[in-house]
């Protein structure tokens, strides 16, 4: 099947009903904690803030949304939380042939085509007068035109079917983080698929046909759904050390998730037992479906060499996956990898005990990738 055709007759949501949708995962979610009181309520202000703006934006383009035509497979870029997914991405948008989801679309889900660049512009300067940080990376400052994740654009919109509700409430993380028992419903899965196509509708329009470079790791397990809107669609699987990278989802979760998103308190136990899991989960499914993908669509690499050679890597992705155009992006890449220069990463006091639970737990990816604790 022609994929444009396919994805030019496909018909999105209409209609999202966010209030709803928190109220209904709030009733299900489970205990709160009482500083996620606060979280809620934060959450239901924003929502209903912006319902006039999201009742506006869908009045005045969601005709326009919905007949783009996405004409050019994406790129997606699939690994686990914190194997570097949002580096190889920075590196590879610098390319201004290809188009992405940015931080200012997502956090302006509802907003951000009415008022543009200007108003983009305006909230930058206030993210940098009040040093704005983000918690994610090291309390670097929030730049509103890197790129960010179709999960998160979905959870600032209140969608159904963004995986991050299972952030927001870990101990629901088996059922709404993995993403397997709501696929399971049919229901569920046409929905994800018509919002996750009128996602990518609008991430194409607001890049003007521009080829998509996406990267969520929920999708790492989505590979059989994203193959049957795009078929000839190239994926880019990254992995990291699991010694290092353990240490790295922690921190996420205990500085960023725990700390402002989630409503929900955990103890360290439920945490690692998170880690742990979704870890396995996550990485037997794309090992489960990677094969569905088409030779010469899917190039895997490792965070370290990628580290140690980004330019290298960077022109062989383009060779492996037969992309256009490394000449011309070169200077470009080269701007950004000096620019990642000036990231400083998290330090870890490093434990004897706990490389031996990693192991413990992970050896079979361990030795499946010949990595050690150094």
């Amino acid at each position: 099947m022609d994929m444009s055709k396919q994805v030019q007759g496909d018909r999105g949501h209409l209609i999202n009903f966010p209030l709803f949708e928190a109220t209904r995962r709030l009733c299900k979610g489970g205990r709160i904690s009482f500083k996620g009181i606060f979280g809620i309520l934060f959450y239901y202000l924003q929502i209903l803030i912006s319902l006039p703006f999201t009742f506006l934006q869908f009045i005045l383009f969601s005709k326009k949304i919905r007949k783009t035509v996405i004409s050019k497979d994406p790129v997606f870029i699939l690994g686990h939380y914190r194997s570097g997914t949002t580096y190889l991405q920075k590196l590879l948008v610098s390319d201004k042939q290809f188009g992405f989801l940015s931080n200012y679309d997502a956090l302006f889900a509802n907003s951000n085509l009415l008022f543009g660049r200007k108003m983009q512009s305006v909230f930058q300067f206030l993210i940098n007068t009040f040093k704005i940080k983000n918690p994610f990376f090291n309390d670097s400052i929030v730049l509103l035109t890197e790129p960010t994740e179709e999960d998160d654009y979905l959870m600032n919109k209140v969608s159904a079917y963004s995986a991050y509700w299972g952030l927001v409430f870990p101990k629901r993380w088996r059922e709404w983080l993995n993403g397997s028992p709501q696929f399971m419903n049919q229901s569920y899965r046409k929905g994800w698929e018509r919002e996750y196509l009128d996602t990518l509708k609008f991430t194409t329009f607001k890049n003007k046909g521009k080829q998509l470079v996406l990267k969520s790791p929920p999708n790492t397990e989505r590979i059989s759904l994203l193959l049957q809107m795009f078929p000839h669609a190239k994926f880019i699987y990254i992995y990291r050390n699991p010694f290092h990278m353990y240490y790295s989802i922690r921190n996420m979760w205990k500085r960023a998730i725990l700390g402002y998103y989630s409503v929900q308190k955990i103890s360290d136990e439920e945490l690692d037992e998170i880690v742990f899991d979704h870890f396995i989960y996550l990485t037997g499914q794309y090992e489960k479906e990677k094969n569905l993908i088409p030779e010469g669509n899917l190039l895997e690499l490792s965070y370290e060499e990628l580290k140690a050679d980004s330019f290298l890597c960077i022109k062989n992705i383009y060779s492996g996956l037969n992309l256009p155009g490394f000449e011309e992006a070169a200077e470009n890449l080269l701007l950004q990898i000096e620019k990642e220069k000036d990231y400083k990463n998290f330090q870890y006091h490093f434990c004897d005990a706990t490389f031996r639970t990693i192991e413990e737990k992970w050896g079979k990816y361990i030795r499946e990738r010949n990595y050690n604790a150094k």
